[in-house]
């Protein structure tokens, strides 16, 4: 074995030699504890996070909650774990309640489970992926790492063909690491046919609660977000360093300046970390081929997804560890410098996040409330960064050229205004003259326009999410008009 490699080993040995003491491994695990409970109790969630939650809390009953989540795109496991919440916990508690139920599953299953020794699983706890990504934004991802951990754990359990079977209802790319799962227990010889049975039921179901309606306009649609091939290279070349924005953080964007290349890297560590076990080959490097391909042909995939791969990987030499399958040294390594270098991601992530605030929803309606426009007609154009200020106020928007207000984003308007200056001038202009004086808001600059049109009021600089607010008044000069329009997202 090559010096830097032995060197590289007594470090991993006397970081053992540290944590052994029963006294040692519980501060470091109430260290861990501290960090993760403050960045879920401290994080100001962002437009996503709020839309799940103002779906599920605002549907009166199941059949109007499916109907809306037919325009998500997402089946209905996260949506009713926020409902189940909510029957304890007053609404602003509901998104970091869930979060550290998942949280406290996923981090004891790591810290007291898993088939690793104690460095791993402190490393493996505080990476970017479970430490942040997974667990402190509050989604379905986060669900669904907990389901994957849990099965993790269950492995040998006849409970597993239950995890497998609610993991598709968390969300598609859930769904096909079920399936990966499923072919390797396969391989393993430990169907469970009543259990094979409860997972398509499981599949099924989840595909059917998200048919689209007809009116569905997709987000990729209404972003004018473009799919290729480059694209997704550079996503794939932010997981194995996974520090957003790279040399200038920000969440959600490629890791500047290796995204062009380091997935290369990813595509090695996928290679190297699944030696001892063919298959688990196939599944990871399977699961990213199939992301390529439905970014491709169906819907881009974002970065925040294609992580999952790397989700994957892990529970991949999870089972390989529990298996006690032989890895070479090399991979050992590559395994264990990977997860430094994720831990310090982690970390350094947290800190950006908690210091700069990860979304300004929050200083946006301090300001309405500043300027005493809480009570005014509001307009959203684009509509899409509207739910981090509804969730946290009473504030309804309204939709442009329609009489109608809501308070979550629904999938089914193209902006027609947004296509030239002079459709927005033109649809201003008609609001302006049937309504009155409103209000905008907007993660869009909108400069050279008249100011009797619209004229800017406030800006709130972006937060680590990377989304500004801008707040502009229409028709300044104008008498505001009494309204009361009704919902638009309504079923009854």
């Amino acid at each position: 074995m090559p010096v830097t490699s032995a060197s590289f080993f007594r470090l991993f040995t006397a970081a053992e030699r540290t944590l052994a003491p029963r006294w040692a491994w519980m501060a470091a695990i109430g260290v861990l504890a501290a960090i993760q409970l403050t960045l879920i109790w401290s994080h100001q969630a962002w437009a996503d996070e709020y839309q799940a939650l103002l779906i599920a809390t605002e549907a009166s009953n199941q059949s109007e909650l499916f109907a809306w989540l037919r325009y998500e795109g997402h089946p209905p496991a996260w949506y009713w774990l926020l409902q189940a919440v909510a029957l304890f916990v007053p609404f602003a508690l509901i998104l970091p309640a869930a979060a550290t139920l998942c949280a406290a599953l996923v981090q004891c299953a790591i810290l007291f489970a898993s088939p690793f020794n104690r460095a791993e699983r402190l490393l493996l706890a505080s990476s970017q992926y479970f430490l942040f990504e997974f667990l402190t934004i509050s989604r379905g991802t986060t669900l669904g790492a907990a389901l994957v951990t849990l099965g993790l754990v269950l492995w040998r359990s006849r409970w597993l063909w239950l995890i497998m079977a609610l993991l598709p209802m968390v969300d598609f790319l859930f769904g096909v690491i079920s399936g990966v799962f499923l072919v390797l227990k396969w391989r393993e010889k430990d169907l469970w046919w009543p259990g094979v049975f409860v997972w398509l039921a499981g599949s099924v179901f989840a595909g059917w609660s998200v048919i689209p309606p007809a009116d569905m306009v997709s987000a990729s649609e209404a972003m004018n977000m473009q799919s290729n091939v480059f694209s997704w290279f550079s996503k794939m070349g932010s997981l194995p360093l996974p520090f957003q924005g790279g040399i200038s953080p920000q969440w959600n964007t490629p890791v500047t300046p290796i995204a062009n290349f380091a997935w290369i890297g990813m595509l090695w560590l996928c290679w190297e970390l699944t030696r001892p076990n063919v298959w688990h080959r196939l599944g990871v490097l399977g699961f990213f081929g199939l992301t390529l391909a439905f970014s491709l042909v169906v819907y881009p995939i974002g970065l925040r997804h294609l992580m999952l791969g790397s989700l994957l990987l892990m529970a991949l030499v999870w089972l390989q560890r529990a298996a006690s399958l032989p890895s070479p040294p090399r991979s050992t390594m590559a395994w264990q410098i990977w997860l430094v270098v994720l831990s310090i991601s982690g970390l350094a992530t947290s800190v950006i996040s908690t210091s700069r605030g990860f979304d300004r929803g929050g200083d946006v309606v301090a300001e309405i409330n500043r300027l005493g426009l809480t009570d005014k007609r509001w307009i959203a154009l684009p509509e899409w960064r509207t739910p981090a200020i509804t969730g946290r106020s009473k504030i309804a928007f309204e939709r442009l050229g329609e009489d109608c207000s809501f308070r979550f984003v629904r999938w089914d308007h193209a902006y027609d205004a947004l296509a030239s200056s002079e459709a927005l001038t033109a649809a201003l202009g008609a609001d302006i003259a049937a309504n009155g004086r409103g209000y905008l808001l907007s993660d869009m600059d909108f400069n050279g326009f008249d100011p009797d049109l619209i004229a800017p009021l406030a800006h709130v600089e972006r937060g680590y999410n990377g989304i500004d607010y801008n707040i502009y008044v229409i028709g300044r000069n104008s008498t505001e008009k009494p309204r009361e329009p009704s919902r638009c997202h309504s079923t009854r």
